[in-house]
């Protein structure tokens, strides 16, 4: 019970602390326009460790949110332990290795490790959590379901305004690139950050184990 308390206490430290550095870096680089700039943008120039340090601090709330539901990898649940171990290297991997610029990007080798571990975290993070929420329903293991449910529906409404943000834009003002000044995915890209966080802090606020 007490680890359980701990491992919680931890993820929410950790990704509170995750949103006050966010927060944080629109004023401390105002440089990075958040209409269509995306985060892992403020790891470049000045301050740029601060949104490493953020990246660091989500993977690390996961890490303690895995850590709290206590998988025994077998059976089905090797899928999930594994899924949520790939997703908190990939956070990490995406503070170590820096990105460039969406407009000016390179084939650099840590351009290219970033980009694949955002694109892990992007695309399969609301299967993940859609999983566990419906296995751990089922199992009795969360406390208020509709909130959790909520909670997932909430994270696949972050992704798809995303990629939607991206549609819009380019049929908008007929650009044939997926990033730019008139590609308005900034404010999608947050809102799909804090929906994923938001399921992190959930699922540890209802979990009866």
């Amino acid at each position: 019970m007490l680890e359980s308390i701990i491992f919680a206490n931890t993820a929410y430290a950790s990704l509170a602390l995750f949103v006050i550095i966010l927060i944080s870096l629109h004023f401390l680089k105002p440089e990075f326009d958040p209409k269509w700039r995306m985060i892992s943008e403020y790891e470049i120039g000045n301050y740029g460790f601060i949104m490493r340090i953020a990246f660091f601090l989500w993977g690390i709330g996961v890490l303690a949110t895995l850590m709290r539901m206590n998988i025994v990898p077998s059976g089905f649940s090797i899928l999930i332990f594994t899924w949520l171990v790939i997703i908190i290297i990939a956070l990490f991997g995406a503070g170590i290795f820096r990105t460039d610029p969406i407009i000016k990007s390179t084939n650099s080798l840590t351009n290219t490790i970033h980009t694949l571990c955002g694109t892990i975290v992007i695309l399969t993070f609301p299967v993940i959590a859609t999983i566990i929420c419906i296995r751990y329903i089922r199992s009795d293991l969360i406390s208020v379901p509709t909130i959790m449910i909520g909670s997932t529906i909430f994270v696949w409404l972050g992704q798809i305004s995303l990629f939607a943000s991206i549609a819009i834009s380019r049929r908008t003002y007929h650009q044939t690139e997926n990033f730019g000044p008139r590609i308005y995915l900034g404010w999608p890209n947050r809102i799909m950050v804090l929906s994923y966080v938001l399921w992190i802090i959930t699922v540890n606020a209802t979990l009866v184990i």
